[in-house]
């Protein structure tokens, strides 16, 4: 148990040393920045499943944002709906990468720091990889809102065409969380493998990504309960409060992601040790 303290403490005080706070922090400003267009993006690619409807849209979305914004939302749902997907993906995909990219650029910064790397490539070239996983990301979005947001919907149409998997239905409940939670420990294994500079032992990156996936998951289901049940920041912030909570639960999510990169880099660091490398 002592050890295992001991341990804790290392990854806390390298974690201290490589400013990862300020990198979080950096990270989440330029991602709220790029809000807008990214919603859009996201909204674009949802309705291009087929079985979500505007309705689904209307009510997840009015449950997420403040009473405030309802009408904003019922606009922007209406106008997706209205216009042509293709034109506002064309439109909405080039802003949404290239800002929302600096949010990625800062990751790897904070990646390249923990991973003690020089870099090398230009900053075009860091921009257009970013802008890469950046689409990556899109994608896990999207993935994960289809499964833990809609999964009830998926799954109820998913019954409808295939009748005998009644009998599975509680197994296919608990199989969208799990599948959720192995996207995301995969998601940060790539993003820890390949996002810094200098490519990453893959091997390595399993700790600190599980650990990231499970922390990640469950501190957004306490944040969840928090904003539920114990929030007192509506009467402070008033309709901001969903920006400054989006803010909050963004910065520490990627101060997750950065202390399972340090996780990783001591064990990476202990078993080349043990090893004799």
């Amino acid at each position: 148990m002592i050890r295992i303290l001991l341990y804790g403490k290392q990854i806390f005080d390298k974690f201290s040393r490589d400013e990862m706070s300020v990198y979080a922090a950096q990270a989440s400003f330029f991602i709220i920045l790029a809000a807008f267009p990214f919603m859009m993006l996201l909204l674009s690619l949802i309705q291009l499943v087929p079985f979500i409807q505007k309705s689904d849209l209307f009510l997840v979305l009015t449950e997420l944002v403040p009473d405030t914004l309802d009408s904003f939302v019922i606009t922007l749902v209406d106008t997706l709906y209205s216009d042509s997907p293709v034109a506002i993906l064309s439109a909405t995909a080039v802003a949404a990468l290239w800002s929302s990219s600096r949010g990625m650029l800062s990751i790897e910064r904070g990646l390249n720091r923990v991973y003690d790397v020089e870099v090398q490539r230009n900053y075009i070239l860091r921009r257009l990889i970013c802008s890469g996983y950046t689409v990556v990301f899109s994608l896990v979005c999207v993935i994960s809102l289809l499964l833990l947001v809609f999964g009830e919907t998926l799954q109820r149409h998913l019954l409808e065409v295939f009748p005998f998997l009644n009998r599975f239905s509680v197994l296919i409940s608990q199989g969208r969380a799990v599948f959720s939670l192995f996207m995301l420990v995969f998601f940060f294994v790539g993003i820890y493998t390949f996002l810094p500079f200098k490519k990453q032992r893959f091997r390595y990156q399993f700790p600190g990504a599980a650990f990231a996936a499970a922390a990640w998951t469950l501190f957004s289901f306490a944040f969840s309960i928090y904003f539920k049940y114990f929030s007192s920041y509506a009467n402070m912030y008033g309709s901001l409060t969903a920006l400054v909570l989006l803010m909050l639960w963004l910065y520490f999510c990627i101060c997750i992601l950065f202390l399972g990169a340090e996780i990783n880099w001591h064990y990476k660091h202990y078993r080349r040790l043990s090893d004799g490398e």
